[in-house]
């Protein structure tokens, strides 16, 4: 499962490259995938479709969103750590994959990202 998040992600490098480059200012920005996990599904929720809770960084600010796999098998294509460019709306995010295809996501929780050195009990 790793292999298969590892490998979208390196396919999305390229199309953040020419993003980053783009002349133009962009109303995308960068943001940082911290925690990616199977959502349980509902009622609504087909069985045969994965979708995951992907939380992601965003200038201070954390956002967890749904989404289904890209590829619609039952594989991630996420890896925690790697940024991509998105852009936030009021209730969703979007991001372009390699194929410069736009993936609009509901939005599900927003908070300030947690300080990492107090504990949590």
């Amino acid at each position: 499962m790793r292999k298969s998040l590892l490998a979208f992600l390196l396919l999305l490098l390229p199309s953040i490259s020419l993003a980053q480059s783009s002349i133009s200012p962009s109303p995308y920005q960068a943001a940082t995938i911290t925690q990616v996990k199977l959502h349980e599904p509902g009622e609504a929720i087909a069985p045969p479709e994965a979708v995951y809770e992907v939380t992601v960084k965003v200038n201070g600010t954390t956002y967890v969103v749904l989404t289904k796999s890209p590829s619609g098998d039952q594989t991630i294509l996420y890896a925690i750590g790697r940024e991509v460019l998105v852009q936030v709306g009021d209730k969703t995010i979007t991001w372009n994959d390699i194929l410069g295809q736009s993936h609009e996501v509901p939005i599900i929780s927003t908070g300030p990202i947690a300080d990492g050195s107090k504990s949590q009990n």
